[in-house]
Order: C-alpha cells, then structure tokens, then sequence
C-alpha cells in the first residue's frame, strides 16, 4: 500500500536510484547523481526549512517530492519552489500529483503564498501534472539549460496557493520543524487515506 511521509536521511540510497533515471534525461538540469553523503545533507538541509517528502509503496521508497528557498532574499521568502521525482516504473499512479498537493498544503501551513516550478522543454508528464494543479506558465527562458549535446528552453510555472489580498504585511514564514504536529498528521492521514495502489 502507497503512503506518503516526510523523507529521513536513511532514505539517501533510494531517492538516489530514482535520480539516476532521471540524470541522462533533459527533465533533470543536473549532470550527476549525488553521492549518498550529499543526498544525506540535502534532505536535513532542506527539511530544517521546508517540507522534503517520500513517497512508499510496500516499504519501498517510489519517488520522492520537496520544497525550496528558490532564491536567497529576505522579501521573497514567501514563496517556495517545488520538485518531484517518481520511480519511472510508477509513474501514472497519481502518486506525483498527490506528493505535489501534500508540499502545498503543507507549505499554507508555513505561510507561503506563491509556488514556482522550472519545467524544461520535452516534459509533457510534467506539464500537463502541473496544470492539473493549477499551475499556470509566467514565462519561458529560451535555451537557458544545456544538457546532452543541446540547447534547452526551460518554462517558469506558478501557482499562488493562498487567499491573501496583499494589501497588509504577509503573517512570517514558518519552518516545517515549528507547524502543528497535529495539522500535519492531518494533512498525512488525509492523503494517505486517499491514495489508490
């Protein structure tokens, strides 16, 4: 049975064999997989702040999900970037799209008002994932990426996910570590209840 949970660093060496099928592609900007050690930092990194999520089918980690600070500046702190990796042989299980809506549902929970996401070109799962969620497109960036021998336009996507007016000062962003345990097991159970193998 699949479920949803908040990824630990025992979880390095499975979201790293989710990578490396994604690193020869054009859906990843990255050229290399990380090392165990590196995915380790990542997900405490990233989870000190921001939620950083497993998905699990039968005790088996299938994909992983996660939010971040895109950009280091005090006045854009209300807004998170989101990522999502699935399993290739698990892909079209729906698995993605409720990662994706536990990361925003989560990220209300820390104030946050608006969610990115870089989708590059020839990603027509991604694309259509993210409509599927509201998401709308803001821009492209003509052949910013260059990976396996060509040029890449990569789009911007956004989604505002909160009923502020912005007319007052935003409430402060909280980190994942500081919201209410019991909103988020809500948010968990919620999901999870959801979920169909």
């Amino acid at each position: 049975m699949a479920r949803i949970r908040f990824a630990i660093a025992q979880d390095a060496g499975a979201l790293i064999e989710i990578m490396k099928q994604y690193i020869e592609t054009p859906i990843t900007l990255e050229y290399e997989v990380p090392s165990i050690a590196e995915m380790e930092v990542q997900i405490l990194a990233v989870s000190h702040a921001y939620p950083f999520l497993v998905i699990e089918n039968d005790d088996e980690v299938i994909g992983f999900a996660f939010a971040h600070r895109d950009l280091d500046q005090p006045a854009l702190s209300w807004n998170a970037e989101l990522r999502a990796y699935i399993n290739l042989n698990q892909r079209g299980h729906g698995y993605g799209f409720k990662a994706m809506e536990v990361l925003i549902d989560i990220l209300r929970l820390q104030n946050v008002q608006n969610v990115y996401s870089n989708v590059t070109e020839g990603n027509p799962r991604s694309e259509s994932l993210h409509r599927k969620l509201g998401f709308v497109c803001c821009g492209t960036m003509h052949k910013t990426g260059f990976k396996n021998g060509r040029w890449l336009d990569v789009n911007l996507l956004e989604r505002r996910i909160s009923d502020e007016k912005f007319e007052t000062e935003p409430l402060p962003f909280i980190p994942v570590k500081k919201v209410d345990k019991k909103k988020l097991q809500e948010i968990f159970d919620k999901v999870n209840a959801s979920i169909k193998d």
